[in-house]
């Protein structure tokens, strides 16, 4: 081993999701890497522009205003290697290319508008660092704000898990606020405006389902911290960087706190324990999807949270290359 694979690196990813940005710092050397820092700022840069396939100029500009801050926190972090991707909006929009484009000029970052099936390989492969032997098969679920990614994984004989089915469906929450138009709180009624398009954009996943029976759902961040904390209670003893470990969440309280969601205006929505200000508009879509998607496995499978997203997946993968390319001496 040289000694350049000995030296600590510190290297960020930045997912420009439909909904929120995110960069997320590491640190570490050959033998693995730590998250060390990360910042959400909410941008919803689809909002009001699907209908259209267009990032709107308020969006486009709000955008660039994130990455300004993430660009001058990676100069204060001294982060030299930096990997930027687009999701479900900028891929839907026929300017993404252009704010792509704007990126470069502004920030020297070059962006990568990652389709839905690579989009889902990062998920699986950030998850499926958090599971653990005590399960078989596992549905995976990352809701977005453009659309909905779900992985099949399963445990094989030598302990490892193997990918064996990924979807990306345009079902995400800003997307389904945007054709819906959904009233305040949703309501049972308003649940059920939106059951026939649900099971049409789902009807992938059912078969999916048929055919693996899955005894687990995991929720991939995002929707599912406000669901374990709203459901578990507060875990600020555990610092949110430090946890690696899948967080169970009880289905009947997960109903429980469905029924609030449904019946509860914004403003009381936003008292809920873990309601992060940013996500309590549209919380009660993405608890519609996941009862949608419990509704469709068996009574007995059981729900987790994992702390780990499409940032710890491509930040793996990163980190990986970057290992290699320090064993070959040409970094």
């Amino acid at each position: 081993m040289t000694e350049s694979i000995r030296e600590f690196h510190r290297i960020a990813v930045i997912d420009c999701g439909t909904n929120m940005f995110t960069v997320l710092i590491a640190e570490g050397n050959n033998d693995g890497w730590e998250r060390k820092h990360v910042i959400r700022q909410p941008v919803f840069i689809g909002q009001g522009g699907f209908q259209n396939r267009s990032i709107r100029t308020d969006r486009f500009a709000r955008g660039l205003d994130a990455l300004r801050t993430f660009h001058q926190a990676l100069r204060n972090y001294d982060v030299k290697l930096v990997r930027v991707v687009g999701t479900s909006a900028l891929r839907d929009a026929n300017n993404g290319t252009d704010f792509a484009a704007e990126v470069q000029r502004q920030f020297g970052w070059d962006m990568d508008i990652i389709s839905g099936q690579d989009e889902a390989g990062w998920i699986f492969r950030g998850v499926v660092q958090t599971l653990n032997e005590a399960l078989d098969r596992v549905l995976i679920m990352d809701i977005g704000g453009g659309s909905v990614e779900f992985v099949l994984t399963q445990r094989t004989a030598s302990g490892q898990w193997e990918m064996k089915e990924a979807l990306s469906l345009d079902a995400g929450v800003a997307r389904l606020e945007e054709f819906g138009k959904p009233e305040d709180p949703l309501g049972e009624s308003g649940e059920k405006r939106y059951s026939a398009f649900l099971n049409n954009v789902m009807e992938p996943l059912e078969a999916v389902l048929a055919t693996h029976q899955p005894t687990a759902l995991v929720g991939s961040s995002g929707s599912f911290d406000t669901f374990a904390e709203a459901v578990n209670g507060s875990k600020a003893e555990v610092p949110y960087l430090e946890r690696r470990t899948l967080e169970p969440i009880d289905r009947r309280g997960l109903q429980h706190l469905h029924g609030r969601l449904m019946t509860e205006p914004y403003e009381r929505r936003l008292k809920i324990p873990g309601m992060a200000p940013a996500r309590a508009k549209m919380i009660p879509l993405s608890s519609m999807l996941v009862m949608h998607v419990l509704g469709k496995m068996e009574a007995s499978a059981t729900v987790y949270r994992s702390p780990f997203a499409m940032r710890e997946g491509l930040m793996d993968e990163v980190w990986q290359h970057l290992c290699k390319v320090s064993g070959d001496q040409t970094i």
